[in-house]
């Protein structure tokens, strides 16, 4: 996964703006992390996932029962795998200059807009797929190849559903968490 991401999130960081510090960074994708991984934030995806992604699956009834053990346990994994600081695809390049400077709430949301689409390329998809259905998840699974076979027809609709309407006050929460006073209380 590393590697397939890696070139389109430092662009996509350095993108929002040139002034971006480690700090900044570390700070945001740490916040994004810890919200994506909570009880709350993890009871919205599942309601989502539900609304959006079982209708459109051959078994709805089975994805409506197993999806919300089933998504808690990816969710665990992925969201910090892919919101990991210290990883080549989000703050290493920019922790290796020290520069110190505040960021704006605009350039904040920037930031997290331009994770989300980097998130939902098709490299990023197709990366999250192969690690999640190998030793990271289905790998440990009761049976794997079932467990493989449900992340590659569920990453990919779950994904863009769940990044499809942005929360201001979520996305504010995160920045202000991150570095408080960033963005004014929504």
């Amino acid at each position: 996964m590393k590697l397939l991401i890696a070139l389109a999130t430092v662009l996509s960081i350095s993108a929002t703006s040139a002034e971006w510090t480690c700090d900044d960074c570390t700070a945001v994708v740490n916040s994004i992390a810890a919200y994506l991984t909570s009880e709350e934030s993890i009871a919205k995806q599942v309601d989502i996932l539900l609304a959006e992604v079982c209708p459109q699956v051959e078994n709805p009834d089975a994805c409506l029962a197993g999806l919300p053990d089933f998504w808690n346990s990816i969710a665990m994994i992925m969201w910090p795998g892919y919101y990991a600081a210290e990883a080549d695809w989000m703050c290493a390049p920019l922790c290796m200059a020290k520069a110190v400077r505040e960021i704006t709430c605009d350039e904040c949301f920037e930031g997290l807009q331009l994770g989300a689409d980097q998130l939902l390329s098709e490299e990023a998809i197709t990366a999250i797929i192969e690690n999640l259905s190998g030793d990271a998840l289905c790998g440990v699974a009761e049976d794997p190849e079932t467990c493989a076979a449900v992340i590659a027809d569920l990453i990919p609709l779950a994904l863009p559903a769940l990044t499809a309407n942005p929360d201001p006050e979520v996305g504010a929460m995160i920045c202000n968490n991150a570095i408080p006073g960033t963005c004014p209380t929504i």
